[in-house]
């Protein structure tokens, strides 16, 4: 059996070897440049989920991240007892959908973050007599990740024929950003009736600063419950640990009855839905 998974193991890593160097032979094209994305592409299924969890990653390490998983998957069903590997082939499919859900909220709160000094700049553009879609063009060309790489697509689209407005409803809707959304709607009031796009989008930085500063000082008064979340979380695993480091003869013990190996099962399962059902609070808390 070790054998085997051994094999995999160096399969896995061939695998992710090729997946880099042909990552690393494609054409490199300068960010500002408008032109349609070339490259590997990954299957539709896959790409949709990763975009409605606002991850946006180069297919290479994607493969690459896909790779490790099924490698530690095989591994743990293939080394370890038939019910510990399970359960560590499903801790390993929990990781990495929690790390998809990490990036992902990273990914847009960096977002955020950038979103009002560009609209800023817009803004002194459109000042300088300067229209809305050369304002946008134009302010994207010092503009970094992560909201270069969106505000580019937008840019592309543009360029191709969309209206502005509908470039920015389409990356609402990759991106799960409802600010996004504001910003076409404000662009599509002014293509539609006029008015002074100017004052909009200074009302719209406005708007996104006192929200990431009531968001600061939410976060500020909830540490004390997101901490004692964290000790909840992590009090089951360091007293099993330090039982196990104290007496693993009853750990052990335990694990070899059949009464005590299903408590131990029950036990890790809801230690797994406890921590799920924390997060969540948490996360609801700081939304």
């Amino acid at each position: 059996m070790l054998w085997i998974a051994l094999a995999l193991l160096l399969v896995g890593l061939a695998f992710v070897v090729l997946m880099l160097i042909s990552g690393e032979s494609e054409m490199q094209t300068p960010e500002n440049e408008i032109i349609p994305e070339a490259g590997p592409k990954l299957p539709a299924a896959l790409e949709n989920y990763l975009g409605s969890n606002g991850v946006e990653l180069p297919p290479a390490i994607v493969y690459v991240a896909i790779a490790i998983m099924l490698t530690g998957i095989a591994l743990s069903l293939l080394i370890l007892p038939i019910k510990v590997g399970v359960l560590a082939a499903a801790g390993v499919v929990f990781i990495a959908f929690s790390l998809v859900r990490i990036i992902g909220a990273q990914r847009r709160a960096k977002m955020l973050e950038q979103l009002p000094s560009f609209i800023n700049q817009v803004t002194r553009r459109l000042s300088a007599g300067v229209s809305v879609e050369n304002a946008f063009a134009d302010s994207v060309e010092t503009l970094e990740r992560p909201l270069g790489t969106v505000m580019r697509r937008v840019v592309r689209r543009v360029h191709y024929g969309y209206d502005l407005h509908q470039a920015f409803e389409r990356e609402a809707r990759v991106n799960q950003l409802n600010e996004f959304d504001v910003l076409a709607t404000a662009l599509r009031i002014n293509e539609q009736y006029g008015g002074s796009i100017r004052s909009i989008l200074d009302d719209i930085v406005d708007i996104l600063r006192m929200q990431d500063s009531g968001k600061r000082e939410l976060s500020a008064m909830t540490g004390e419950t997101r901490f004692t979340a964290f000790v909840l979380a992590v009090l089951p695993v360091g007293i099993a640990g330090y039982t196990f480091f104290n007496d693993p003869k009853m750990l052990t013990d335990m694990w070899n009855s059949s009464g005590g190996q299903q408590t131990l099962i029950a036990a890790i399962v809801m230690q797994l839905l406890g921590v799920t059902v924390l997060w969540r609070m948490v996360k609801s808390i700081g939304a």
